[in-house]
C-alpha cells in the first residue's frame, strides 16, 4: 500500500509540475492580426518582395516574422524597421497606412528607396518615431505630417526632398528633428519646437534660412 501509495504521489506531483509549466492562455502571446498580415503582405508586394523580407511568409504567424514587432496582448503590429539594403527598390507602399497601430516606422539607408512620402501614412494615428532616413526620397515634406499629433521624432535626413519645411510641423510636439542633406529652401516656420534644434538638423540644405539658421 505505501508503495502504491508514493507511486500515486509521483504521478500527481508530476502531473501538477506538467499543468504549471503549460502556458498560461492569458499569458500566450497574441498571435498576429489577420488585417496587419494581408497590409504586411501587400507591403512587402509593394518593395518588390525583396530577400530582406523573405520570412514574411502568409502560411506563418505575422509576429514572428523579421523586421517587425507585435503587441503581446493585442497581436497588432507596433513597430517596423527596415534598413541598409540596396535591392529595396520602390516606392514607400501605400499600405503602410493599413496598419492602424503602428508606433514605429524605420526605413533607413535604402538609396534605392525612392518617390515621395504617400499621404496614407497621415492615418497613422499612433506613430509616434517616424525615420525615413539616407534612401531617396524626394518631392516636398508632406504638411500632412502635421496631422499625425502623436509624433515625437521625425528623422527626414539625407534624401532629396525639396521645396519649404511645412508650417504645419510646428503643431507637433517633436523631440527629435532631422531634415539635414536635403535640397530644401525658404524660411523654417516659427513656432512649436523646431527653434529648438540644433543648426545641424537644417544643415547642407538648398537655401534654408531662419532661426535656428542665419536670418533670410
Amino acid at each position: 500500500m505505501k508503495t502504491s501509495f508514493s507511486a500515486f504521489t509521483a504521478i500527481l506531483s508530476l502531473s501538477l509540475l506538467l499543468f504549471l509549466s503549460l502556458p498560461s492562455p492569458s499569458l500566450a502571446a497574441a498571435k498576429c492580426n489577420a488585417d496587419d498580415k494581408k497590409a504586411l503582405l501587400q507591403i512587402k508586394a509593394g518593395l518588390n518582395n525583396p530577400y530582406y523580407l523573405a520570412s514574411w511568409n502568409p502560411s506563418t504567424d505575422c509576429c514572428s516574422w523579421y523586421a517587425l514587432d507585435c503587441d503581446s496582448k493585442t497581436g497588432r503590429v507596433i513597430h517596423i524597421t527596415i534598413f541598409d539594403d540596396n535591392k529595396v527598390s520602390a516606392q514607400i507602399p501605400a499600405a503602410i497606412g493599413n496598419l492602424p497601430y503602428l508606433e514605429m516606422l524605420d526605413m533607413n539607408r535604402l538609396p534605392n528607396l525612392v518617390g515621395p512620402i504617400p499621404s496614407p501614412i497621415s492615418r497613422l494615428t499612433r506613430l509616434n518615431f517616424l525615420r525615413l532616413k539616407s534612401n531617396g526620397l524626394s518631392g516636398p515634406v508632406p504638411s500632412f505630417l502635421g496631422q499625425i499629433k502623436s509624433l515625437t521624432f521625425l528623422d527626414l535626413s539625407f534624401n532629396q526632398f525639396s521645396g519649404s519645411i511645412p508650417p504645419s510641423l510646428t503643431r507637433l510636439n517633436l523631440q527629435g528633428f532631422d531634415v539635414s542633406h536635403n535640397n530644401l529652401c525658404g524660411q523654417i516656420p516659427q513656432g512649436g519646437k523646431l527653434q529648438s534644434f540644433a543648426s545641424s538638423a537644417y544643415d547642407h540644405n538648398k537655401c534654408l534660412c531662419g532661426s535656428p539658421l542665419p536670418a533670410c
